[in-house]
């Protein structure tokens, strides 16, 4: 979706920045020079303290806009920005989202979590979980024709055979 070009800055550094990297098929031309930008692409030209403003709206243009889950914990009440949970699961009776370091208490169900995320980035992985695709740091095959994934936060997530192939299909995307 994105190429980077750069003339004054470390182009490396941009990516990691970004968090992008260059694709075989693009639409997008991220650059710091004007000459650096293709005729019949779109082309972002931008000076390095814009660097934050372009990640947000390179966020948008791949993940679309921003969905916000209300939840609460012993601390209270909390409005968080889909792209920052992890992963939801059932414990009981209870819907949780799980943050990198606390989790909350959602009042949905799980399928309306799933519909409402689904073009987000996030994927079932059992009748009791969805995890967010972007924040899956290794993926390794497990036992029964299952998979785990390991999260950034280092909690491993597993993937039911009966939602084994839609996972895959959404990692191909």
């Amino acid at each position: 979706m994105f190429k980077v070009k750069m003339r004054h800055l470390n182009e490396k550094e941009v990516k990691e920045r970004l968090h992008i990297r260059n694709a075989d098929s693009y639409k997008f031309v991220l650059t710091d020079d004007k000459d650096l930008t293709e005729i019949g692409k779109i082309s972002i030209v931008f000076q390095e303290h814009q660097l934050p403003d372009i990640n947000r709206m390179i966020d948008y243009l791949v993940l679309g806009e921003e969905v916000y889950i209300l939840g609460y914990n012993e601390r209270g009440e909390k409005r968080v920005d889909a792209r920052n949970i992890l992963y939801f699961s059932m414990d009981g009776d209870d819907l949780y989202a799980y943050l990198l370091h606390t989790s909350l208490i959602v009042k949905y169900k799980l399928y309306e979590l799933e519909e409402m995320l689904e073009k987000k980035g996030f994927i079932r992985t059992s009748k009791h979980a969805i995890v967010n695709m972007t924040k899956i740091n290794y993926i390794k095959p497990a036992i029964n024709s299952k998979i785990e994934l390991e999260m950034i936060n280092n909690e491993i997530i597993e993937v039911n055979r009966s939602y084994l192939k839609s996972f895959k299909e959404a990692l191909k995307n």
